[in-house]
């Protein structure tokens, strides 16, 4: 089947957040002994608590891909990956409030929200996104909006779901329309009054746009409108993830000579040969190879954390590899990376931002949404080394409350399934 992936090609942008459950220790399935009777006192989604995090942004990769029900057909083969919130209904405003109070409790205070564009349509007047469920319904019509914030990452080279773009399209219709829909939205990202905005693959964008010298003129030009707009400027990103050590540099020197702000990696380490043909490494050796990556590449260069890489629900699109770090193994993984924050001087992001891998690829196998394999968890990580000072807290979910289920487009797709008869049988 068609999974639109936010990792479809090299190179790319990504930000993420973090987690943990009671006992930092490793992953488990919650019986259904442990869920507490249902608090029928509160009557919604409990409002955010937010934990401070003091001069760190911490954020979150976002791929908005559970709206139909269709993909999670996929996910439930795999029940430890079942969220918490059950087979959600992605976009629907009491499902995104969940998604806000748990992230803000945890110290997480925006998604980078992958962006597609409907295939087919680049020679249309308008311009038409696809999946943009979550930021054009969810959160908009959600209770607690106005405490939380996107970002938007350009998915620009996505197998399925991209558009060639050129310079007039960019200029004329892409930058104008990103502008008016979104940066001037009071939800959007703004860090120093300027919009954070990031492109998934620099070198294709280069390809499309006649070369470096023409790209980089692009983006000064985008930086332009910004400004016309009202704001003081723009943030704009680069992604960097797959290739040697050589390949990396050479990507991130591009993402430098077009005039982009900094490099960020949608996932490490996976793609860069770190694991020298091992298939099951370590946490270990993927915390030694993320802890490598972050010291050695260009700056600046912002710090993104990953939890793990296993795509068995994608049918291993894109590697065979296959690792999890414990909530445990996160949480030493994100007090070797504020060690490294704390070590850079300046002001730009890459001394105060840190991107969460990822809140919610259950396809590809890194998520720090909260699961039946490993709770909170990996959330719990995140508050406890970004957020030391805030405390004891106490978890709650849609089943403690009475609240839900959310699952109305998986329950249809899965009886269509059925319906339709037995599926081949997965790879192994």
């Amino acid at each position: 089947m068609d999974i639109p992936s936010c990792l479809s090609r090299p190179y790319g942008l990504v930000l993420v957040f973090f987690g943990v459950i009671g006992l930092l220790g490793g992953h488990r399935e919650i019986a259904a002994a442990e869920l507490r009777p249902p608090d029928r006192g509160v009557s919604y989604v409990p409002a955010p608590q937010p934990a401070k995090t003091g001069r760190y942004l911490v954020g979150a990769v976002m791929c908005p891909l559970w709206n139909d029900g269709r993909r999670w057909g996929d996910i439930a083969r795999f029940p430890d990956r079942e969220p918490l919130l059950g087979w959600y209904d992605e976009g629907t405003p009491e499902v995104t409030d969940w998604e806000i109070t748990w992230a803000l409790d945890h110290g997480i205070s925006f998604f980078l929200v992958c962006w597609y564009r409907q295939p087919g349509t680049g020679p249309d007047p308008v311009v038409r996104p696809v999946l943009d469920h979550w930021v054009k319904d969810g959160l908009p019509r959600s209770r607690y909006r106005d405490q939380f914030k996107f970002a938007l990452m350009w998915e620009n080279a996505n197998q399925q779901l991209s558009v060639p773009s050129s310079e007039s399209d960019f200029l004329t219709k892409l930058v104008p329309f990103w502008i008016e829909t979104y940066f001037r939205r009071s939800d959007y990202l703004l860090i120093d009054g300027k919009p954070v905005f990031s492109v998934y693959n620099p070198e294709r964008f280069v390809t499309e746009l006649g070369g470096e010298e023409r790209a980089a003129v692009a983006i000064e030009k985008m930086r332009v409108a910004c400004v016309r707009a009202g704001f003081k400027g723009l943030h704009l990103l680069g992604q960097s993830c797959w290739g040697s050590p050589a390949e990396l540099q050479r990507q991130t020197a591009q993402i430098r000579r077009l005039g982009l702000d900094a490099s960020w990696a949608y996932h490490w380490p996976t793609f860069t040969g770190a694991f020298a043909g091992e298939r099951r490494p370590t946490g270990a050796q993927a915390i030694a190879a993320q802890e490598h990556l972050w010291r050695t590449q260009p700056q600046p260069n912002l710090l993104t954390l990953s939890m793990g890489w296993d795509e068995a629900p994608w049918r291993f699109k894109y590697s065979k590899i296959q690792w999890r770090l414990t909530p445990g193994e996160f949480k030493t993984l994100a007090e070797k990376a504020k060690t490294i924050l704390d070590q850079r001087t300046g002001d730009g992001l890459e001394s105060r931002v840190v991107l969460l891998d990822n809140w919610n690829e259950f396809g590809e196998g890194h998520y720090i949404f909260p699961t039946k394999g490993s709770g909170f968890g990996y959330l719990d990580a995140v508050r406890a080394v970004f957020a030391p000072a805030a405390g004891e807290h106490r978890d709650v979910t849609p089943a403690e409350i009475g609240r839900g289920p959310y699952d109305a487009a998986y329950r249809a797709s899965r009886d269509r399934r059925s319906n339709a008869g037995p599926r081949p049988a997965s790879p192994q």
